[in-house]
């Protein structure tokens, strides 16, 4: 049978399905991919509309005694991140507004959390209309994530500066920050462990490939998007689609400063696939090799940041005047 499995339609998973592609191994009658952003995929593994996904880590915490995870999958920095940007022209203690993305819930609450308690601020939120300039007309600030969040980076609103939110949470706590896990839903774990097990396996697997062969995903990637090469390769770099202990710590630490600011009714634990499923395995194979020029898979802080058809530091702002 046909696991169905989330394709988030972010520049952030190129390298999983470049890896599908480039490898060939895929067969197509145990696979089954449904687009979406991640709030889609939340509600679609809720709902039964897909099997396993990436979804925003915030929702694995809302529905945690519903869902497994996987230990060998995530989507995740140290530091920078580049595609979650809040822009504004005030200075970030001066923010009182901000226009929230409707696509990203991890996003949302990580800003919520880091202005509450970093920075003791109370802040009016409501939704992004519109472009980020005519969001700005109506409020301080307005936080951007995937390839929108690139592209304020990299083609700023005029007299705007860019905050990463990676680089604001490894700034406050030093730990890194994982903003999707791969998750199912624990019935599915247990009825279906051997196709659930073999699909992680694969996506496992590409994703390795793509780490591995960086210069063949950027040369795919490079005219499928706006972005250069040098924006791409860094953008993959920054990037970890691990999901190793130290980052397990890091969404630990993130659910308890949620639940802190009051953004989670309770801290969860993270339940994984192996535990529930009878085939899983923690270690089916090796942490992968950082991309090159990478360093231990963390990203550094210098620097810039199609699809297949598939169904209490001062921060450092980014200002559009001088670029990045």
């Amino acid at each position: 049978m046909t696991v169905r499995v989330g394709h988030i339609e972010f520049l952030n998973c190129y390298p999983l399905y470049c890896g599908l592609r480039q490898r060939g191994t895929l067969d197509a009658r145990e696979i089954e991919f449904v687009r979406g952003v991640p709030t889609d995929l939340n509600r679609m593994l809720m709902d039964g509309t897909i099997d396993f996904g990436p979804i925003s880590s915030i929702a694995y915490a809302r529905d945690h005694r519903r869902l497994v995870l996987s230990r060998r999958l995530s989507i995740s920095s140290f530091g920078a991140v580049d595609s979650i940007q809040l822009v504004t022209r005030r200075p970030l203690g001066e923010i009182r507004s901000v226009a929230l993305t409707s696509q990203s819930a991890t996003s949302v609450t990580l800003l919520k959390t880091i202005l509450k308690l970093r920075f003791g601020q109370d802040v009016e939120y409501g939704p992004l209309e519109g472009s980020p300039a005519d969001a700005l007309a109506d409020h301080d600030a307005a936080l951007l994530i995937g390839d929108e969040g690139l592209t304020a980076l990299y083609f700023p609103v005029p007299d705007t500066t860019c905050y990463d939110l990676g680089e604001l949470w490894q700034e406050w706590t030093g730990l890194p920050m994982v903003y999707a896990v791969w998750a199912t839903r624990d019935e599915f774990a247990r009825d279906r462990s051997e196709e659930l097990v073999a699909v992680e396996e694969e996506l496992a697997q590409s994703m390795n490939y793509g780490r591995e062969h960086l210069p063949e995903v950027v040369s795919s990637a490079d005219g499928r998007f706006r972005f250069g090469r040098d924006c791409l390769t860094r953008y993959f770099q920054v990037l970890l689609y691990d999901f190793p202990e130290e980052y397990q710590s890091g969404l630990l630490r993130f659910f308890e400063l949620a639940h802190e600011a009051g953004e989670l009714p309770e801290v969860p634990v993270l339940r994984f696939i192996d535990e529930v499923a009878p085939g899983g395995s923690p270690a089916l194979v090796g942490s992968p090799a950082p991309y090159a020029g990478s360093p231990a898979g963390h990203a550094g802080h210098a620097g810039r940041a199609g699809s297949p058809a598939f169904r209490a530091v001062p921060p450092a702002g980014r200002s559009s005047e001088g670029g990045r």
